[in-house]
């Protein structure tokens, strides 16, 4: 039985794509790095994160000295951005259905803490951040040991090939959605257990979970 859906933020709960890339551009020139385009996003999107980086010539081991200055520039920024279309509903909807509702993220709990305040999302019950960029898997472990969970009692909703990777590392039912960072193909090559199109397929992923609706061993897909 299900009782907690953890939620990613960037590209899941909030439509920020258009800031992270002016955030990476404002950072290229310091980090000698090269800029992206909107031309080029179509291209990285189609490679897993890591590759991305390679690709723009930034290398991974300055992330970590990135961040606190990205997650201040995004905080100055948060006022530009808006949620999603239905995930306010999708929330409420799944907040008065019984479930625990957190945000996991590799952003800054304060970041997410104002995005929700300023957008009357204030329905989540916990928020976590992930320090790792590649280490949601473990941040994944300690949420369930917190909340004393079994694996099966936990979804993450995630819209990244990371996502699913760090849930099929913790045998963590994942839906992916589709209008976040990564392309379907991406996500698909991770193998989720739902893909969702919009806010309304979570619902229908979630029902399906809980019955135990699988059609095969595969992952299934809502469309």
């Amino acid at each position: 039985m299900i009782k907690q859906i953890l939620f990613d933020f960037d590209g899941t709960i909030v439509d920020s794509m258009g800031l992270a890339l002016q955030i990476l551009n404002a950072m290229a020139e310091k980090h000698h790095y090269k800029k992206v385009t909107m031309e080029d996003v179509h291209t990285l999107k189609k490679m897993p994160v890591t590759e991305r980086f390679k690709k723009i010539g930034l290398p991974l081991y300055k992330l970590p000295g990135m961040s606190v200055e990205c997650m201040a520039m995004y905080r100055h920024r948060i006022h530009v951005l808006n949620p999603f279309d239905g995930i306010r509903e999708l929330a409420l909807f799944l907040k008065k259905d019984g479930y625990g509702l957190s945000v996991l993220s590799s952003n800054s709990v304060e970041n997410i803490a104002e995005f929700l305040k300023r957008n009357d999302l204030e329905i989540f019950d916990h928020i976590f951040s992930s320090n790792n960029l590649f280490g949601k898997d473990k941040s994944i472990k300690r949420f369930i040991g917190q909340f004393g969970l079994r694996t099966d009692e936990l979804v993450y909703v995630g819209d990244e090939l990371r996502d699913i990777e760090a849930c099929k590392k913790t045998a963590v039912k994942v839906v992916a959605v589709t209008w976040g960072f990564d392309p379907l193909s991406l996500l698909k090559s991770g193998g989720p257990d739902y893909i969702a199109n919009t806010p309304e397929d979570i619902v229908a992923a979630i029902k399906n979970i809980q019955a135990g609706d699988r059609i095969d061993k595969k992952a299934s897909i809502i469309s």
